[in-house]
């Protein structure tokens, strides 16, 4: 697959091992939990050529609903960039990848 340019932006099938600077923000479907996840752990835990897509295809919450856990799908999910400055974070870009209605 070839390289993409500096500044274009990821798409679902941009493989996470050259996106250290990228996190997924997520948005639980079931208990509105908000969780940031780092694409460089994931990128640790199941390769770098894994795709952004089949990340989003594997996401369950975790959090506790009740005595068990959620296990809802994501509501919403943004790719975010960031700058990290010592302890801080500054987001530099931000691109909704999944948005899901709210099911009535």
């Amino acid at each position: 697959m070839p390289e993409q340019p500096y500044n274009a932006d990821p798409t679902p099938a941009t493989p996470i091992g050259g996106m250290k600077d990228w996190q997924l923000h997520i948005q639980c479907q079931r208990c509105w939990r908000h969780v940031v996840l780092p694409l460089s752990s994931v990128a640790e835990r199941l390769g770098g050529r894994v795709r952004i897509v089949d990340v989003i295809r594997r996401l369950r919450c975790t959090g506790f609903r009740g005595h068990d856990r959620c296990r809802g799908r994501p509501k919403r999910v943004t790719l975010v960039k960031v700058a990290t400055y010592g302890k801080s974070t500054r987001k530099l870009r931000e691109i909704v990848v999944l948005e899901r209605s709210r099911q009535v």
